[in-house]
């Protein structure tokens, strides 16, 4: 082999190499192909306090509000009652899914930093994002469906991903669950 050839290889390795290299665009191992037509399935009644009009699901738990260190779910009504509202169990296919980006800036935090012998008071504003599943349910019974919103932990931008359907799952607990198609 020449010293050319060579050179090409390399290059063209390299240059290979390259196009895996960095962050990943587009669907990637997400579930926007795979959760439109599923089925997600609502074993029990769930009932949204007034005023309120969603309800969260953590760990398995029902809850009024999440964590932002862990995975979620949300059921959100269309319409905001000051009477209590029920999303009836049943069986609801998925018919469309949006990614959304949930956004929060989370309070300046006044850092004390000590350099060369010199005081300074830093603060530090920390924007984090949450990746979220959007999926617009439909049923054949009930006409006022709810939406389910899935997301993964709040993390800053270029770290953050979006939720497994086993942390769906997870999050969801005995409360329902998603049956792929």
């Amino acid at each position: 082999m020449t010293m050319r050839s060579i050179f090409l290889v390399l290059v063209t390795a390299l240059l290979l190499t390259a196009c895996n290299a960095g962050p990943q665009v587009g669907a990637g191992n997400s579930l926007f192909r795979t959760l439109p037509g599923s089925e997600f399935i609502l074993h029990a009644d769930i009932e949204i306090p007034p005023g309120l009009i969603r309800a969260s699901f953590q760990g398995g738990k029902l809850l009024n509000g999440a964590s932002e260190f862990e995975p979620r779910c949300e059921l959100e009504i269309k319409n905001f009652s000051e009477e209590p509202q029920i999303i009836h169990a049943g069986t609801y296919t998925i018919s469309k899914v949006l990614g959304m980006d949930r956004y929060v800036t989370r309070p300046d935090e006044n850092v004390m930093l000590a350099a060369a012998g010199v005081l300074q008071l830093v603060s530090d504003t920390s924007d984090w994002y949450m990746n979220t599943y959007q999926m617009t349910l439909q049923s054949d019974v009930y006409t006022d469906a709810p939406v389910l919103i899935c997301g993964g932990v709040y993390s800053y931008g270029y770290d953050g991903s979006y939720p497994s359907l086993q942390e769906m799952l997870t999050a969801l607990g005995s409360y329902a669950e998603i049956r792929l198609r």
